[in-house]
């Protein structure tokens, strides 16, 4: 299952090893803490599932502090597995380390496909990738290489956008593109989605000028991309890039054997998952269906207004409102959705759930893609347009003017 004689006696495949248990330390680092697939986010109604499994708290068990010390336990535990993981490759125990590698990559794939929407991040995507290519994958050298590389060329399908295309993402930033002046941010983002686009290939070019040179253009761009993302996705792609393609890099070629079928059917997964959100009708930048399923960091900067309406049996109304205008809170209908549908399901005191929802994008008019009298009775699909959520096509009444906004 492991095909472990490949670590035996490569060296990049070592490392690599070592890279995906150091990414699993960042990533539960920042979990450990925090209540979202535990029995506290039930009972405040702050936990939300998959679109596609709706009903996900049915799995959750853990108590974090100050409720209790389960959750805390459960990741110290994880946390000793991963030491002992660092004492197997220092050892060249190669199977033992897959073997015991299996817990964290369980416990972060189950988060992030099945216990929790929260956890639904590009990161999480990469670090699943990379670790699932080193425990079950044969030809892993080669398919790490081009993973990383898909990841590049895929992430321009979400990019091929004025957000990119003429820079409205970042015109539209109170603070602009970090570094950088105004005149020059399309420029720049036209630039880098050719280098993600086409450059990235050259990351597996024989040709060692070529090579490095555009190695060293990925590097420089995961460091700038920290000033906005922080520490998370600079850690979880850096080391790896430097891993596979950096001092210990040699040209692999495409392995074309039976054995290395199964390898390449998760290169082509990848693939329709970046076009799932294209098969879905409407612009997902927009209504957001589908967006999650494939890559989609920086895809556009989102600004909303969700309010709600609730109507209970006695004859009382209370309104509610939520403004967002963080450019990274992607501002999806489906997070209301969930919420007050299970509040429709826990108090059987509310009659309706009246709602409406303005979304504005790049910096573009508020359009009021919801309008409806009870969200209550409606349902989600998750694969498949909501009749109920306004497209482009259905012209949706525009109802204010966006201002610029911060990302964050």
């Amino acid at each position: 299952m492991f095909f472990v004689q490949e670590f035996t006696h490569n060296k990049v495949l070592q490392i690599c090893l070592g890279v995906s248990t150091f990414a699993y330390f960042i990533v539960f680092s920042s979990w450990i803490g925090r209540q979202m697939v535990t029995n506290k986010a039930v009972t405040d109604l702050t936990y939300r599932c998959q679109p596609y499994l709706q009903n996900c708290e049915a799995f959750y068990f853990l108590n974090a502090l100050p409720q209790g010390y389960s959750q805390t336990l459960w990741y110290m535990f994880i946390f000793g597995a991963l030491v002992f993981i660092v004492y197997l490759l220092m050892k060249k125990r190669w199977l033992e380390a897959c073997i015991l590698l299996l817990l964290p990559y369980l416990w972060h794939a189950g988060n992030t496909f099945i216990m929790t929407d929260f956890a639904r991040d590009n990161y999480e995507y990469y670090v699943f990738i990379f670790t699932s290519i080193l425990l079950f994958f044969p030809h892993k050298e080669f398919f790490i290489k081009l993973s990383l590389v898909l990841f590049y060329v895929l992430s321009t399908f979400a990019k091929v956008h004025p957000a990119w295309i003429t820079g409205g993402y970042f015109t539209n930033l109170q603070l602009g593109l970090p570094l950088f002046p105004a005149w020059s941010i399309p420029l720049l983002t036209n630039f880098v989605m050719l280098m993600e686009m086409v450059g990235a290939w050259f990351l597996l070019s024989k040709h060692p000028w070529l090579q490095r040179t555009a190695l060293a253009f990925f590097i420089t761009f995961h460091l700038y991309s920290g000033i906005l993302v922080e520490y998370r996705y600079p850690a979880t792609v850096l080391p790896m890039i430097l891993a596979v393609f950096g001092p210990f890099y040699r040209w692999t070629p495409p392995p074309l054997t039976k054995r290395s079928v199964l390898s390449w059917s998760l290169m082509a997964l990848l693939v329709f998952m970046q076009l799932t959100p294209k098969m879905i009708e409407g612009d997902e930048k927009l209504t957001l269906e589908g967006n999650g399923y494939g890559l989609y960091m920086f895809e556009t900067n989102h600004q909303c207004v969700s309010e709600a309406t609730f109507n209970y049996n006695n004859g009382a109304s209370e309104t509610e409102s939520e403004v967002s205008s963080l450019a990274r809170n992607r501002c999806d209908p489906y997070r209301d959705w969930f919420l007050y549908n299970k509040l429709c399901e826990r108090y059987p005191d509310i009659d309706s759930i009246s709602w409406t929802f303005d979304h504005s994008i790049n910096g573009d008019d508020f359009l009021r893609i919801i309008d409806v009298a009870n969200v209550c009775a409606l349902d989600y699909k998750a694969t498949s347009h909501n009749p109920w959520i306004k497209t482009y096509n259905e012209n949706p009444e525009a109802v204010g003017k966006a201002v610029k906004n911060i990302y964050y």
